[in-house]
């Protein structure tokens, strides 16, 4: 679906990838959670949440939520890859 860089305070960064088991989890999880309102309305936190549950799921962290929001930085999009966003593009 779409993919983050994700740079962990004191190990090497990676790529991690969002699919929809990791949407579907996240929208149970987290209330009021819409890949519809994501897209309309971007929130950091909620890419966090994603960037954490694809990580976590593909074994890529093994910690807690509150861990990685505190020890990783994550790249929203590169810039020469506008697919890797998940918002719709200006008509």
């Amino acid at each position: 679906m779409f993919t983050f860089t994700v740079a962990p305070d004191n190990a090497d960064e990676y790529q991690v990838t969002v699919g929809p088991r990791d949407i579907v989890k996240w929208e149970r999880t987290v209330k009021g959670a819409s890949l519809v309102k994501l897209q309309q309305d971007v929130h950091y936190e909620d890419l966090y949440h994603l960037a954490y549950l694809a990580s976590k799921r593909q074994g890529l962290f093994a910690g807690s939520y509150e861990l990685f929001e505190e020890t990783v930085d994550i790249t929203l999009f590169d810039e020469d890859d506008e697919e890797s966003f998940p918002t719709k593009q200006a008509a």
